[in-house]
């Protein structure tokens, strides 16, 4: 029989893993909750003797019997395999970060070069004009070959600061991804398991940056249940989760490409942002994932539950700032309820 020590340990050691996998963070080859489950137990096996993961089939009683051994060992692999994980996002931070201060490097000095070739251009224009034995037509040369020479250069200028901006809007793109990774006990919704508000105000900013300077489509989608309030008070809350998680589930489905960015804004609403797409093709996908929650119907104790919803879908716009942008997005969805719900409104 186990002493009150033994059991303190054993007890201490259980806690140490359920809090272990609970705190988990998705990894290449396995998410967060399947890491959780796993934890969850080895817990159950270091408590109770229940048949570890991939172990010995079958519970067994006592201390001894219990696989500790392997318990150290999948311990061990999996911090080897988060820290290989964790110290990659690290240096790949690290690459991006000295990647831009090597492109700003080089772009303040080749635009140093730049600059001082307009000016010698600008200086041979000028001394030629103040010549008072300079002929108009040699003016005329001169003025001609000094603006061919300065739109050369903006040209080649123009076409280095495009390709600047796109590379470093690919690494910061592939970034983003183990970025999140990191971030996602912070920036992840419980219920739904989708990105919460604090991740999608994040995203916003970002998405707006990115976009500006590619000068790609992109579009905010702000999505509410229509009447959620009936569905909780009729069916009661639980009822309500499971509606809340069958939209959720449908958002991913139909938002699915790899950069679509969907959220749980607040409450019963949603929030979603496409990039590189036209503004029909937002519609199109807005419009798509309204027939999809219209259609289906999610089971909760036995009843097949139903729900609508309103989008509203702002474009992005050059020069707008984010605030100004969410605005419009808000204002189309407040249309989309006040015309009858079950829609889709642009803004």
């Amino acid at each position: 029989m186990a002493s009150p020590e033994v059991d303190l340990v054993v007890d201490t050691l259980a806690g140490i893993l359920r809090d272990f996998g609970r705190h988990a963070f998705d990894l290449t080859r396995q998410d967060a909750r399947r890491t959780q489950a796993v934890f969850d137990q080895w817990a159950q096996h270091v408590v109770v003797g229940a048949e570890p993961p991939g172990g010995q089939k079958g519970a067994v009683a006592g201390l001894a019997q219990r696989q500790f051994s392997a318990l150290r060992s999948f311990f061990t692999q999996h911090r080897r395999i988060e820290q290989s994980e964790v110290t990659a996002s690290q240096d790949a931070l690290r690459d991006v970060v000295w990647s831009f201060v090597a492109s700003l490097n080089r772009v303040t000095s080749e635009d140093q070069a730049d600059d001082a070739q307009v000016n010698t251009t600008l200086k041979s224009l000028a001394e030629a004009v103040d010549k008072p034995t300079v002929s108009p037509n040699d003016i005329r040369r001169v003025a001609l070959d000094a603006v061919k020479a300065i739109q050369a250069l903006m040209e080649t200028r123009a076409v280095r600061q495009a390709r600047q901006i796109e590379e470093l809007s690919t690494r910061l793109a592939s970034l983003g991804t183990q970025l999140e990774v990191a971030r996602k006990e912070s920036t992840t919704d419980g219920l739904t398991m989708l990105f919460n508000r604090r991740a999608f105000d994040d995203q916003l900013s970002r998405t707006s940056d990115l976009t500006s300077l590619k000068r790609s489509g992109a579009a905010l989608l702000l999505l509410d249940i229509d009447h959620f309030k009936a569905i909780n008070d009729t069916h009661g809350h639980p009822a309500g989760d499971a509606v809340l998680k069958f939209i959720a589930s449908t958002c991913v489905r139909t938002f699915k490409r790899k950069n679509d960015f969907v959220a749980r804004y607040g409450g019963e609403e949603f929030g979603v942002l496409l990039t590189d797409l036209s503004e029909a093709e937002a519609l199109s996908a807005a419009q798509k994932c309204r027939e999809a929650i219209a259609s289906s119907s999610v089971v909760h104790d036995g009843r097949a539950l139903t729900a609508t919803i309103s989008i509203g879908v702002a474009p992005w716009r050059v020069g707008e700032d984010v605030a100004a942008w969410l605005t419009r997005a808000d204002a189309a969805l407040y249309r989309a309820k006040h015309d009858g719900r079950n829609r889709v409104m642009l803004g």
